[in-house]
């Protein structure tokens, strides 16, 4: 018995509603609530510094991995490093030479479930004119309209030419620099 007309137009309309409703949600960062961060260490002490100004394109559901993705832009002028000695030197050509290179960006080729993490961010880092694959672990919390993705990786900060000339050994800046993601989301409408 063939379906009728009505039955093939229901049958496709509830697929392409199961399809919608897997799509990847846009989603907008609160800035006022994120946080962009980095652990670093000096002359054997930890210290902690941020980036003030960052913005995003991300869309994610984790029903809808293949949809997702985060293309990030980072100002990397807004870098605050705890204190005013690190921060007059950043702006030079041994640390993050802003003339040249005022912005970062993560851009993401998949996002998928991770091991230790629910889900991992592969996407390249292009950071001081240097492009690096990076493995992001993070968590994605939804609480209503609202998001929270948490998550860090570790760098060696020479592979993206950073602390160069008297810099370039790690014993008085060591090489690996944590990067903190912190980020509240709503959904865009």
């Amino acid at each position: 018995m063939r379906p009728r007309v009505g039955q093939v137009i229901g049958l496709w309309m509830m697929g392409s509603l199961s399809t919608a409703q897997a799509a990847a949600t846009s989603w907008d960062i609160v800035q006022g609530e994120s946080r962009l961060s980095f652990i670093a260490i000096q002359e054997g002490d930890e210290f902690e510094g941020e980036f003030a100004m960052f913005d995003a394109e991300m869309r994610f559901s984790q029903d809808a991995l293949d949809e997702s993705h985060f293309d990030v832009t980072v100002d990397v002028t807004s870098i605050d490093a705890g204190n005013s000695q690190r921060n007059d030197a950043l702006p030079d050509e041994e640390w993050f030479f802003f003339e040249r290179f005022p912005e970062a960006t993560y851009v993401t080729s998949t996002i998928r479930e991770g091991g230790d993490t629910p889900f991992e961010a592969v996407g390249t880092l292009t950071l001081r004119g240097v492009a690096q694959e990076v493995i992001l672990p993070f968590t994605w919390r939804i609480e209503g309209d609202r998001a929270v993705m948490q998550g860090s990786v570790t760098l060696d900060r020479t592979d993206f030419n950073i602390g160069q000339g008297e810099w370039a050994e790690d014993d008085t800046v060591g090489y690996p620099v944590q990067v903190v993601v912190d980020l509240t989301l709503e959904r865009d409408t």
